[in-house]
């Protein structure tokens, strides 16, 4: 019983530690995801940029630059050199160069420093080094030039629940709910964040939400599961658990070794 207990409070502890996932890079792809041109390719069923142990987390490791240079506006200043200078900031990032990428993406705010396109990009590489208060004020610009750049909103979201602001987390992630309504990411992130203030109701429906539109989505399920041990429904979570750990979420595994085995059904 006491082991059991210690199961329960550490997983409760690390449960809502980390939220938002997003889009992850798997190659270069040439279509705008949007009207903001924003340039990437998702991975419907792999969650390696989506989710922390516990909460499924957020892992940094890759990120999603707007690579299309194309229609910079640059002042008068030759536009060939603008989008040279665009390039070699996406392919620092390629390179796990950040520092170097970040220095690019100022040389062309310097240059076009109207476009949303090199703010995003800058408040990535600062993200990625942790630098979290000037990727917020990279993606705030970002968000001030064209406010429905939906990507930089979603980043900037991650960017205040890692600076513990739930409050304005959940704002951008309302925003993001609002500008992509059939996004199961985006009912993901807000459910993790629901859950960082003990909103797991809210946080099941999110959920619920994002595993209608993906339903083979294991961070959802595995999620779903902690929110339902919050609200004391250990049936459910041992369900959601087990769709998480047959989906490839191994994380469940543990769960379900600490809650739910002997427990007379799952």
């Amino acid at each position: 019983m006491k082991n059991n207990m210690k199961r329960i409070l550490l997983l409760l502890t690390i449960a809502f530690l980390v939220s938002c996932t997003s889009q992850q890079e798997n190659n270069t792809s040439t279509e705008p995801e949007n009207d903001d041109a924003e340039v990437s390719s998702v991975k419907k069923k792999e969650t390696p940029d989506q989710a922390i142990p516990g909460f499924s987390e957020v892992n940094i490791d890759e990120i999603t630059p707007d690579t299309n240079a194309e229609g910079l506006d640059t002042q008068g200043i030759e536009s060939q050199q603008v989008a040279y200078l665009f390039q070699k900031g996406t392919a620092a990032y390629d390179n796990n160069d950040f520092e170097s990428g970040v220095q690019y993406f100022k040389q062309v705010i310097a240059k076009s420093p109207e476009d949303p396109r090199a703010y995003y990009n800058l408040g990535l590489g600062s993200f990625k080094l942790n630098e979290f208060h000037e990727a917020l004020q990279a993606f705030s610009k970002a968000i001030q030039i064209s406010p429905n750049h939906s990507l930089s909103i979603q980043y900037r979201g991650r960017v205040y629940y890692m600076l513990g602001d739930f409050v304005k987390c959940l704002e951008d992630y309302n925003s993001v709910v609002e500008l992509k309504p059939n996004d199961p990411i985006a009912f993901y992130n807000r459910g993790t964040a629901r859950g960082q203030i003990k909103d797991y109701l809210g946080a099941i429906k999110d959920f619920d939400r994002a595993i209608e539109l993906d339903p083979e989505y294991a961070d959802a399920f595995f999620n779903r599961g902690l929110a339902n041990l919050n609200q004391g429904r250990l049936h459910d979570a041992c369900y959601d658990w087990e769709k998480a750990y047959a989906l490839g979420h191994y994380e469940a595994e543990k769960a379900i070794r600490g809650y739910c085995e002997g427990q007379g059904g799952e």
